[in-house]
């Protein structure tokens, strides 16, 4: 780090994109001593490189070894108030994280548009989209971050752009005094990672951080500009969702300037209109006319488990939405559908949200069915609600199945984070898919 005189870089968490740092590290700075402290166990490969290395690594636990270090790389994952991560705070030395060093590292090339996209749901979907618009242009794009692809493996290559999503976590641990982005966007901000970050106030500063860390334009909602209580300005670009205002959308149609486009010739779900929105938007700033951006978007394939349709069975159609993990995501769900026609499927663990904005919205729906409750959902729902909690996947299938009739939709949005019972929202995505699948083959003998 700059201005930092290194001899030991302590790594708490050994992920993914802290293990590709620690190999650019091992190779460009050498004279640094690379610890590791891994709370679990070390993956296999991770093991044999640090064997091979000769690197010191401990599992199953943080010890006081790791606290040597004179500045610390953290897996985003590890919330501030664990006991590592209260204690590190508390040692009053510096803290990266893998994106924000690699943002610092590529920075020094004085080359290349940095964008972070962030936002309590649509991050995944926005920054895919922009990335999609720059590749289709033909452009040079890294597109990375939380999205699943470190920045860190970008070092090896120079990009003329970087598409990057950033989340909540990331930004926690980000110690920049400066700017790392040159475009920027907060999408929207509810209830979310509580459980992480302690209270929503805590996790509302945390998003802001992205537009203080940018220095050309941020993008975001007209109602965050009150939230993050912060100043308009040339800076500041607040978009509408009322179709009013500089750049908007309402019901599909976006105005940005004086300049109209009719999003619902390629897009179909609400939600999307508005990550659209934001992904030419920034694809403008960029240098990319809107009309060249929208026309890109043709071509773009929505990531798996977000809103995708899987079956039409007796003519229910089989929703999987398993990416939404947080009550805002369900309610922005619900919004594509005629609540009346509405079998929602919810799982998951909590992450001690109110559940407030969805609760109303849970009365209008035809029935709603809960697997187990992790989510701490139901000692909060009122009697005219029609519920019935199950066991697992296969009867939440089921019974959904025996609830719904034709014209209705069965809508698997969890609003809960998978780790109750899978790895990822992916594997539990895949798990509704099956069972819906199987559903085809018995679906005429369980009416």
């Amino acid at each position: 780090m700059e201005g930092l005189l290194v001899k030991k870089i302590g790594f708490v968490g050994l992920g993914a994109s802290n293990f590709e740092l620690l190999k650019y590290i091992r190779s460009t700075y050498p004279e640094w001593e690379c610890l590791i402290s891994e709370q679990g166990k070390v993956h296999e490969e991770y093991r044999a490189y640090l064997e091979d290395e000769g690197i010191f690594f401990e599992q199953d636990g943080h010890t006081e070894k790791i606290l040597e270090s004179d500045f610390f790389v953290m897996s985003p994952g590890i919330s501030p108030r664990s006991a590592i991560g209260r204690r590190i705070i508390s040692s009053g030395k510096p803290v990266t994280t893998e994106l924000e060093f690699s943002l610092k590292e590529l920075k020094k090339r004085k080359k290349g548009v940095f964008i972070g996209i962030t936002g309590t749901n649509g991050k995944t979907t926005t920054t895919s989209m922009l990335g999609h618009i720059m590749k289709e242009k033909g452009l040079n794009v890294f597109v990375g971050g939380n999205i699943g692809v470190p920045l860190a493996t970008a070092m090896k290559d120079d990009y003329d752009f970087y598409v990057l999503e950033v989340s909540s976590f990331q930004l926690n641990w980000f110690d920049s005094k400066e700017p790392v982005f040159h475009l920027s966007s907060v999408l929207n901000v509810a209830e979310d990672h509580l459980d992480y970050h302690g209270t929503f106030s805590e996790y509302l500063a945390q998003k802001k951080k992205i537009i203080t860390l940018t220095s050309e334009y941020s993008i975001l909602q007209e109602d965050l500009v009150n939230k993050f209580d912060i100043q308009r300005n040339a800076h500041i670009v607040p978009f509408s969702l009322k179709g009013k205002g500089l750049l908007s959308v309402k019901d599909g149609i976006m105005n940005f300037h004086k300049v109209r486009l009719d999003l619902t010739r390629y897009i179909t779900t609400r939600h999307n209109w508005e990550n659209a929105l934001v992904a030419i938007a920034l694809a403008h700033f960029s240098g990319i006319s809107v009309f060249d951006a929208l026309e890109k978007l043709v071509s773009y394939k929505y990531p798996r488990h977000r809103l995708m349709k899987v079956e039409t069975i007796e003519g229910v159609c089989y929703i999987d939405d398993s990416k939404a993990t947080n009550a805002h995501a369900v309610v922005k769900a619900l919004e594509n559908f005629q609540p009346s026609d509405i079998v929602l499927i919810l799982a998951g663990k909590g992450k001690d949200e109110s559940f407030n904005e969805l609760l109303p919205r849970l009365k209008m729906l035809k029935k709603v069915i809960i697997i187990g409750d992790e989510l701490g959902l139901v000692e909060k729902l009122d009697h005219d609600i029609s519920y019935e909690v199950v066991d697992n996947m296969k009867q939440a299938v089921e019974k959904a199945h025996k609830a719904a009739l034709a014209g209705n939709v069965v809508l698997f949005s969890p609003g809960g984070s998978s780790f109750d019972r899978y790895r990822n929202y992916k594997e539990r995505g895949e798990d509704f898919i099956n069972e819906v699948k199987n559903l085809r083959k018995t679906a005429g003998m369980m009416r």
